[in-house]
């Protein structure tokens, strides 16, 4: 049987110009100092005349700057390039119940501007919206680059797919029940990712806390609300609807009646009718040196839930976060009991990460792949 004379179509030229300043932006990025077109030809392999028109192109299109000269030995003069930082940013919006804050980094990562604003528990979704958006508008005052990329953070349960807040009959903050998407001033051209306060710790922590690069653990938020960030297999899983990881409605007895935060209330951690864990209360339970048996049965409930968990999904570590988490009497035995009723115990971290940092990460890295830097690249910068 004669074989076929198909022949393979070369790539067209604007491909391989696309692949080329790719690599050449990736280099530039990643140095630790300006380069010249000679440097840039050296650390991608590059042909000098390759590497001077991708050089060239990333300029006009204001992606790389020009900072300056470099005299050589001979008399010789480079011009050498880096990232124009203010070519784009990125914008962390993070709203939770008593807090608004916005924060805009260049596309460095360097952080260049924070607001916030207080917010009362009786504050209205409008009220959310319009201090939301005057921080926004405050923050581009004073850093007025194009947004690229920017994330929201909202304390409830966000339908990932539509970026809408889900709806439930209790909830800690209702208040949260508006459209980001739509309600934000944030730029039509810019990719919004829109995702609950405690996904975006989990993607924090995984980014840059203590489990930087664990691909199997659980964040768990310990503080007005109790939520858990599930990362599998690098991935963070939300479930169908976004609602995966509210371990607030564990069943807490075999009858069904109480849920797990109703159950913590129902034992001290907060106001009889209020759907919420009393920060006040708690701490004063949780935060002593030597616990009082009341405290170990709040202990008990937790692990308990922290347990079957662990048991379901067997993850290397535990996260534990939030307001709640920085009693240290009170997450070692947390620790202890659930090592006891579990099949293979995870370690144990304390986890710094906040709705921020994951928010912020997360956007910087959308801004930087809007240029053309892919994740691998954006992972080796801040």
């Amino acid at each position: 049987m004669p074989m076929s004379s198909a022949r393979i179509a070369a790539p067209r030229p604007e491909v391989l110009a696309s692949i080329t300043d790719r690599t050449v932006l990736t280099a530039v990025a990643n140095a630790a100092a300006p380069v010249s077109r000679a440097e840039i030809a050296t650390i991608t392999g590059l042909s000098k005349p390759g590497a001077a028109a991708a050089a060239k192109r990333l300029l006009e299109r204001g992606i790389l700057h020009e900072v300056g000269i470099r005299e050589g030995r001979r008399g010789g003069v480079a011009t050498l390039f880096e990232l124009d930082p203010d070519h784009g940013r990125s914008l962390a919006v993070v709203i939770q119940s008593n807090l608004i804050t916005v924060e805009s980094r260049d596309l460095t990562g360097t952080v260049r501007v924070v607001v916030d604003e207080a917010i009362t528990a009786d504050a209205t979704p409008a009220e959310i919206v319009t201090a939301a958006n005057s921080l926004i508008e405050m923050v581009t005052q004073q850093h007025p680059a194009p947004v690229l990329a920017a994330a929201v953070s909202i304390a409830d349960p966000v339908d990932y797919a539509s970026g809408t807040p889900i709806p439930r009959e209790r909830s800690v903050f209702p208040a949260a029940a508006f459209s980001a998407l739509t309600e934000l001033d944030l730029p039509e051209s810019a990719h919004v990712a829109i995702d609950n306060d405690v996904n975006w710790a989990t993607l924090g922590e995984y980014r840059r806390g203590e489990l930087r690069g664990e691909d199997d653990f659980v964040y768990i938020y310990l503080g007005s609300g109790l939520g858990a960030g599930l990362m599998l297999g690098g991935q963070l899983f939300r479930g169908r609807k976004g609602l995966a990881g509210e371990i607030g409605y564990l069943r807490a007895d075999s009858a069904g009646r109480l849920d797990l935060t109703q159950r913590l209330v129902e034992l001290g951690l907060g106001d009889p009718g209020r759907y919420e864990i009393d920060l006040e209360r708690a701490s004063a339970m949780l935060a002593p040196a030597a616990l009082d048996p009341e405290a170990d049965a709040v202990i008990d409930e937790i692990a308990h839930a922290v347990a079957n968990i662990v048991i379901l999904l067997n993850p290397s570590a535990i996260a534990l976060g939030g307001p709640l988490s920085v009693y240290p009497a009170f997450t070692d035995q947390l620790a202890a009991r659930v090592e006891s009723l579990s099949v293979d115990p995870p370690r144990f971290v304390r986890s710094d990460s906040t709705p921020l940092l994951g928010a912020g990460t997360e956007a910087h890295r959308s801004a930087l792949s809007s240029i053309g830097l892919t994740d691998a690249d954006a992972r080796r910068m801040p």
